[in-house]
């Protein structure tokens, strides 16, 4: 991407210096999210332990010996502590770098979370590891238990809830930008509810147990309990020290900065601006209310943010290595580049490539894109009717709407049957997409079996609307399953309208249109018969090309009804007849 690297001849030392911030970022960024994966995974089975009260105080403590086996490890202690330490103080620098706050209200809550932590967990720490340390307390689940329930029960419930739900909001915006995410994000919503909701019945129940025990009291000496409350004090102070270090940075540098001359910033559409350097093009748009799209929150792993330089292009610095590694998995053109990535110091004029008006624009201008838009797998049905010129040419307008009233509701009640879903009509077609909420082979089952009972559905017409069609109706299925995109687009003169579309849609359509030259009322890619792990009765073998594709496509055409093949058939043998009767090459495609 040479079209990226500008490389102009002014402030040399200005570019070096943002380049280096820039690559900074990077690196703390990834120490941050590995600093906080090691404290989910800590947080994860400590809650799990937790859930194991349900059962028991034994089986907790049972559980607990393999806990301690890692985390009070040598290696298990550094890599605690020091994720510990590291993940709130790369956090504060994050934070400490925004130039205005100004956010989504998700990346508030997820600072009032992360803030609101320490004010519970420095007792809970000090309590336990520490108190354990330097007087041999002991930490076993049934005396912990009896120092918390019931005064603290309330305050360690909602340090767990404070803790499982600042991680799993982090978790969630970090991986919702990825493919592979779509498949695991059901099951990672039941995990985030589960894992919470077991730990804190199981919490209650062992509490109630323990608080009944018959043991001893528990009694402390004077130096347990000023040496806990001397580490309490000092942990606390450390922490709003550190809080009101940054209030104070903050603070300092926006003085400092209201001293240094202000640059203008034009924003195509949006008009002008001044302001003063520090800021990132996205902290602008927050700043000024611009509507704009920022999917990852200003991190560099989407491209929503993106815009176009018209001029100033060479006075920023070249891209940093996440910013660089995007702009080239995306194919970006000449001076493309990601707001949230970039500080302008000198005159800068931009453009936003992204759609700027949608619903739901928060109060700071962010557009919170659908959370549904992804890259599936699914299976594509476009349907068409045969010789639907003709027989309008027949008929009467009121006679032919009735009909096509007809037909539609029998294609939905068919598709919808199979847990299909019609994305678009047009005229005399359709076009339905099956596996939203299931497996792509499944989603391949149902488009066949619901294809089988759309073709049931026009002889079904075609016996009641004997006497008035000049000529029976005939349908031309295409059915293709494969990778898709899958969102909504909308405006204010046609509202919402959830959209699929890449080449698994346009496969489709051209399988669809060779129903008619192949005299077939249905046709299949063969990757969609493989996924559905079965075989059917009366399959015809073609070959086809396919606009966009060098090679040409296996399908299957079904002359009637697609029902299952007989058991007592080999698979492979009832398609090698099936192959065996013809090939057909289509070239006009």
């Amino acid at each position: 991407m040479s079209s990226i690297q500008t490389s102009g001849p002014s402030a040399p030392g200005g570019r070096a210096g943002a380049s280096g911030l820039e690559q900074v970022n990077s690196w703390s960024r990834d120490v941050r999210f590995a600093s906080g994966c090691i404290l989910m995974v800590f947080a994860t089975t400590h809650f799990l332990n937790h859930a194991m009260g349900i059962f028991g105080i034994s089986a907790m403590e049972a559980v607990q010996g393999w806990r301690y086996w890692f985390w009070h490890s040598k290696p298990g202690t550094v890599l605690l502590y020091g994720a510990l330490i590291v993940h709130p103080v790369f956090a504060l620098l994050r934070v400490a770098q925004r130039r205005t706050f100004r956010m989504p209200l998700r990346e508030v809550l997820q600072i009032a979370l992360g803030v609101a932590i320490p004010l519970f967990l420095i007792d809970h720490i000090v309590a336990t590891r520490i108190q354990g340390a330097l007087f041999a307390q002991d930490e076993s689940y049934h005396a912990v238990l009896r120092r918390l329930w019931p005064s603290l029960a309330l305050s360690q419930s909602i340090l767990l809830l404070l803790v499982w739900s600042h991680g799993v909001i982090g978790l969630h915006f970090t991986f919702r930008t990825r493919d592979a995410y779509v498949r695991w994000r059901d099951p990672f919503l039941l995990a985030a509810i589960l894992v919470p909701l077991l730990a804190l019945i199981g919490f209650v129940v062992a509490g109630r147990e323990a608080r009944i025990m018959a043991l001893p009291p528990e009694l402390y000496t004077t130096q347990q309990v000023d040496s806990f409350n001397m580490h309490v004090t000092w942990a606390k102070r450390a922490f709003f020290g550190l809080v009101g270090g940054f209030v104070l940075f903050v603070a300092v540098r926006e003085v400092r900065a209201r001293a240094v001359g202000a640059i203008t910033v034009r924003f195509v559409g949006h008009g002008v601006r001044k302001v003063v350097p520090g800021f990132t093009l996205l902290e602008m748009f927050r700043r000024f209310g611009i509507p704009h799209a920022a999917l990852c929150g200003g991190r560099a792993r989407c491209a929503t943010c993106r815009v176009l330089v018209l001029d100033g292009a060479d006075d920023l610095p070249p891209p940093g290595p996440n910013e660089a590694r995007l702009l080239r998995r995306i194919s970006a053109g000449d001076r493309v580049r990601l707001a949230c990535q970039i500080r302008p110091k000198h005159d800068l004029q931009v453009q936003i490539l992204l759609a700027a008006r949608q619903r739901g624009a928060g109060p700071a201008g962010a557009l919170d894109p659908d959370s549904g838009i992804a890259k599936k797998g699914l299976t594509v049905m476009v349907a068409d009717l045969r010789a639907f010129t003709a027989l309008s040419q027949r008929q009467l307008p009121h006679e032919l709407i009735t009909l096509l009233n007809r037909f539609y509701d029998e294609m939905s009640q068919a598709i919808a049957a199979h847990g299909g879903r019609i994305e678009a009509i047009y005229g005399d077609g359709l076009m339905a997409v099956f596996g939203l909420e299931t497996t792509p082979g499944r989603a391949g089952a149902a488009a066949i079996a619901a294809a089988g009972d759309m073709v049931r559905a026009v002889e079904a017409l075609n016996r009641e609307y004997a006497t008035a069609l000049p000529l029976p109706l005939r349908i031309g299925i295409g059915i293709h399953g494969g990778q898709a995109i899958v969102g909504a687009v909308e405006n204010e003169s046609m509202g919402r309208r959830e959209i699929t579309v890449g080449e698994t849609v346009m496969i489709a359509s051209q399988l669809e249109a060779a129903t008619r030259r192949l005299l077939s009322d249905i046709i299949v890619s063969a990757e969609t018969v493989t996924a559905t792990g079965r075989s059917y009765a009366g399959m015809i073998a073609y070959k086809i090309a396919i606009k966009g594709r060098d090679k040409p496509v296996q399908v299957y055409g079904f002359g009637g009804l697609p029902e299952p093949a007989p058991a007592d058939k080999p698979e492979d043998a009832s398609r090698e007849k099936r192959i065996a009767k013809t090939e057909a090459d289509d070239t006009a495609g």
